[in-house]
């Protein structure tokens, strides 16, 4: 397959990858693989980057295709590993088995394939190192432009779903003069509209509440809380353990909530936890 005939199936590649990037973001119901798939995806765009000077060199110089194709199988089995190492990070061990295994099992295979002269590695149209040279970029420039509007835009929505909850609470307290004391249940009435998000959490807070969801952030090694209050009086914390062992002055310490962002919608902030 030459260079020009590549391209519809390389942009056909990206698009699909850059979807499994987008899903924790995209509208829809909740999924609770898409945060994993999401996180494995930008872990594993960033680490391919090792193999754009590996495809960009392989098309300067073809004759030295088997040694750029040894090099490719090689960085291949390490993005596997570093796939795996990272689905292990985030408590799952299972996939990140799945993908060491099955990165090992390909390298394996295809090293196999052209030991065997099946894989015609010097062959002038292969497109290969096209491949290897762009969608990498491609990756990294789309999670760096277009994955911030996207997470943001997803935020909106769930917040903008929210707003039917938020007229029920507040009907509550009309008819019965409190707030809800819990919304503790089986199952959620109101979706969140997005795909990363798997239900609104309720608790009370002083006079008032606490009203919010908990979604991957666009950096890799944080949460975020979007949370509501009607007064303001936004709090949260990182460990459940800190709630009952301490309070005042040293709870507040504790929190891990001091990275706040007001949001646009009123009563809203962002909390990252790191």
């Amino acid at each position: 397959m030459t260079t020009r005939n590549a391209v519809p199936s390389t942009v056909l590649l990206v698009a699909i990858l850059c979807l499994t990037m987008l899903l924790p973001y995209l509208p829809g119901r909740f999924d609770a693989s898409a945060a994993t798939l999401s996180f494995l995806m930008r872990v594993v765009s960033y680490a391919s980057l090792l193999l754009t000077p590996v495809g960009l060199a392989w098309m300067i110089s073809r004759r030295r295709s088997r040694l750029w194709y040894r090099m490719t199988l090689a960085l291949a089995g390490l993005i596997a590993l570093v796939g795996a190492i990272s689905a292990a990070s985030v408590n799952q061990l299972a996939i990140g088995v799945m993908i060491g295994l099955g990165g090992l099992a390909f390298v394996w295979r295809v090293h196999s394939r052209m030991q065997a002269d099946v894989v015609r590695v010097d062959d002038r149209r292969n497109s290969l190192p096209f491949r290897l040279a762009l969608v990498p970029v491609a990756l990294v420039t789309i999670e760096a432009t277009v994955l911030p509007r996207v997470a943001e835009w997803s935020r909106d929505r769930a917040i903008e779903h929210s707003g039917t909850l938020i007229t029920e609470i507040e009907s509550f307290r009309q008819r019965r003069g409190h707030y809800p004391v819990s919304l503790q249940s089986l199952n959620w009435d109101v979706p969140t509209g997005v795909v990363g998000i798997e239900r609104f959490l309720y608790e009370p807070n002083g006079e008032a509440y606490n009203l919010f969801f908990v979604r991957p952030h666009i950096e890799l090694d944080a949460q975020e809380v979007v949370m509501f209050n009607p007064r303001d009086e936004h709090r949260f914390t990182s460990h459940e353990l800190d709630l009952l062992q301490y309070d005042g002055e040293q709870l507040a310490l504790r929190r891990g909530d001091r990275r706040r962002t007001s949001l646009r919608q009123a009563h809203w902030i962002s909390i990252l936890f790191d």
